[in-house]
């Protein structure tokens, strides 16, 4: 047994927040059993207190527990330290089926309906931001249940939630009667552990389980030259000068070329690529030899593009008469909405723009780094339907790679400012 597992029992304080974690689940709760686990297989017991989520925090600081999970990391208080994500949770505005929501963007939302949020709960920095400035417009439940409650009596008309755990307190018929409206980017799970010295050793322990056993082959060599590939999109020339500087400050050269956007991701899954510049980090677990590299290097967005002489809104989603252009990926990311519509799949990202100029097409789902959409408004109408996060993206055969990537991607983030508007422009000018 490592040095630092001689503990052979870790416990933690959570919450009740199902499927995550739950006493009321055999596993636990799916968050909680993933972390039994990892923890397992190096001969450590977990063990679990559920309690009120702001108590749970609280408690966690005395002597006989380690930390609080699962929690997202605007949540780590003062006094505690952050594990590398262990999963994520979706978060979005989720209403009734039968009500009609309108609107431009965020702002919009928060500033038209009445907007319901759980009390205890400390949201990620851009939501919590808006929640501070919209004050009046929303609305606090102690729980997911209690918050379904209030949209049910009509006291909100949106709730921001995980749309999984509602699903489960609200049950399979009433789910049925939600539907997304907007969805933020995935937030991560992650352990927070009481920041002290015999912790930090633990956390560096449980991080390297996290990122698993490929991240320390002895055998590995490390790479001069790796080939990479990337989607030809609008915006993707600033990613492509940061993830070249990053290998180029590790001493490796990097050989890309240009692919249709699922092609890149087959490519990389087979191992006959070293890595693609740019993904949404989401979209990842489906293939299982890719590596999602943390920090991310962006937010974006999902947006529906219409003809100026259409109907534009979130109806036009569930209208199986519309047809609508996209691709795969984006599909799949946006599979919380309810979309009805004729998709047409189109991996050549770069052409959808003008495809729908040309008007082969009305609609057409986009996507764009978070806050740019609406350099689209002279030619479309542009509705927004989800951010997400943006993430580099690597085959696990250079996982022992990963913590020194991650170091200089954090470094070199700082003089970063992703802009899909001057790139456009560069590209328009070059065609």
């Amino acid at each position: 047994m490592p040095a630092w597992a001689t503990t052979t029992v870790w416990k933690i304080a959570s919450l009740d927040w199902p499927p995550y974690a739950s006493a009321e689940m055999e596993n636990g709760g799916e968050a909680i059993a993933q972390l039994r686990e990892l923890l397992s297989a190096q001969g450590i017991t977990l063990e679990v207190d559920y309690l009120p989520w702001e108590q749970a925090q609280t408690m966690a600081a005395a002597d006989e527990y380690i930390g609080y999970y699962p929690a997202w990391p605007s949540e780590v208080k003062s006094g505690f330290i952050a594990s590398q994500p262990l999963s994520y949770s979706p978060l979005g505005l989720i209403t009734l089926q039968k009500n009609t929501i309108e609107y431009r963007n965020l702002v919009h939302l928060f500033e038209q309906y009445k907007v319901g949020v759980v009390s205890s709960y400390i949201y990620p920095e851009n939501i919590q931001s808006v929640l501070d400035e919209y004050h009046s417009t929303v609305f606090y439940a102690p729980t997911e249940q209690a918050l379904v409650s209030m949209l049910n009596r009509g006291s909100v008309d949106l709730i921001l939630a995980t749309p999984k755990v509602v699903n489960h307190v609200a049950g399979e018929q009433q789910a049925k009667q939600l539907r997304m409206i907007t969805q933020f980017a995935d937030v991560p799970l992650v352990l927070a552990l009481k920041n002290n010295e015999h912790n930090q050793a633990k956390l560096a322990a449980l991080n390297d389980l996290i990122l698993g056993p490929s991240a320390h082959k002895e055998d590995f060599k490390k790479p001069t030259q790796v080939v990479g590939t990337y989607i030809k999109t609008p915006g993707v020339e600033p990613f492509i000068k940061l993830i070249e500087k990053t290998y180029a400050d590790m001493g490796i050269e990097v050989k890309l070329e240009p692919v249709p956007a699922r092609r890149g991701l087959v490519l990389l899954n087979a191992g006959l690529t070293d890595l693609d510049v740019v993904r949404l980090g989401a979209n990842m677990a489906q293939f299982g030899n890719v590596t999602v590299v943390e920090p991310s290097l962006a937010s974006g967005e999902h947006i529906l593009l219409c003809d100026k002489d259409v109907p534009c809104n979130l109806a036009v989603l569930s209208n199986p008469n519309a047809q609508i252009l996209t691709a795969r990926g984006t599909l799949e990311s946006l599979a919380q909405f309810d979309i009805q519509a004729k998709v047409i799949i189109n991996e050549q990202l770069d052409r959808t723009p003008q495809l729908l100029k040309r008007r082969d097409v009305e609609y057409a789902i986009f996507s764009t780094v978070e806050g740019e959409s609406e350099q689209y408004l002279k030619d479309f109408n542009v509705v927004t339907l989800r951010s997400f996060r943006l993430n580099h993206v690597i085959n696990n055969k250079l996982d022992p790679l990963l913590l020194e990537l991650q170091r200089i991607i954090t470094v070199n983030l700082h003089e970063f400012t992703p802009s899909t508007i001057e790139t456009q422009n560069v590209s328009s000018q070059t065609r």
